[in-house]
């Protein structure tokens, strides 16, 4: 069993999720001590953040989404495409809580290094191929978070051109087409092309009913997903699907901001249990292999230590 293999198995979510030391909830002791990848996200300004590999995606809807994407292994038309899921740090903008957490980035640098975290992913996806397809979903707001990051970041052109550019020099913007729920941002260059198709995932029928929590139940959001994956298909079969959904709870935690890109779940939603939920962790490693590839490369975007 290799390292990464091994990651992970041995961790034990916490039995309250409220404890007041905010520094072990979701597996934040575990993975500061255990870390594989130890990896830095520079803004422009200078600002960093952690780069991640986390355990445990807690119990919302971040960790529903990942036991979804795990789950589409069955589905005959996404056959051996890649999945995973990450999780972007808040940042000032991100709620009234958050607008007053000293430890949090603004906007900008949050962005900035989400930007350098998904340009890792898309970099190695994207080499040496003449035609490449990524999908990324972020979520919507939802109690405590009225502006979304991660939303923010897939429903930004300029974010996305940035990533691009931070992938693959050669490429440049083309065209942009709205399919309904779903964005395809188009690049090309020296032979190359490449499509972003981005889509915000609502977690309530509006703004108002998700910032007080009326929330779908996870069978909605499943069906939501499917929906955007039934729009990407008309265009083509991706090479990966990557969600984005933001650990707010670092508001909480006053330590630099971290991205994690997650490991396992078990797709517990709150009380209810999801269609794909679990008792056991269910392993899902593969997005966290590719990074680590980039970091055994030691260039690209991230910085190593």
């Amino acid at each position: 069993m290799d390292a990464l293999e091994a990651y992970g198995r041995d961790y034990a979510p916490q039995a309250a999720a409220g404890v007041a030391d905010h520094a072990i909830r979701s597996g934040d002791r575990y993975v500061g001590q255990r870390d594989l990848l130890r990896a830095i996200a520079v803004a422009d300004a200078g600002a960093e953040a952690d780069v991640q590999l986390g355990v445990d995606p807690g119990s919302f809807y971040c960790a529903d989404q990942l036991a979804n994407l795990i789950a589409l292994a069955g589905d005959s038309r996404l056959a051996g495409v890649l999945t995973g899921f990450i999780h972007v740090p808040p940042d000032r903008c991100t709620g009234a809580s958050a607008a007053a957490a000293g430890h949090l980035l603004p906007r900008a640098d949050n962005l900035q290094q989400c930007a350098r975290v998904i340009a890792t992913a898309v970099r190695e996806l994207s080499s040496g191929t003449g035609d490449a397809m990524l999908v990324l979903t972020g979520f919507g707001p939802f109690a405590g978070v009225a502006d979304n990051p991660t939303a923010a970041f897939v429903d930004g052109a300029d974010c996305l051109d940035v990533t691009v550019r931070l992938a693959s020099a050669g490429l440049v913007p083309g065209e942009r087409e709205s399919l309904g729920a779903v964005t395809l941002h188009r690049y090309a260059g020296n032979g190359r092309r490449l499509t972003l198709a981005s889509a915000v995932l609502p977690l309530a029928a509006t703004a108002a009913e998700a910032l007080t929590g009326r929330y779908f139940d996870t069978d909605t959001t499943a069906a939501n997903f499917q929906r955007v994956l039934a729009e990407v298909l008309t265009v083509g079969r991706p090479r990966a699907i990557v969600s984005l959904g933001v650990d707010s709870g670092q508001v909480l935690r006053p330590a630099r901001p971290a991205f994690r890109i997650e490991t396992q779940t078990r797709g517990f939603h709150g009380a209810h249990r999801g269609r794909t939920a679990s008792d056991e962790f269910q392993r899902h490693p593969e997005l966290a292999r590719l990074f680590l590839r980039a970091r055994e490369r030691g260039d690209g975007p991230l910085r190593y230590p």
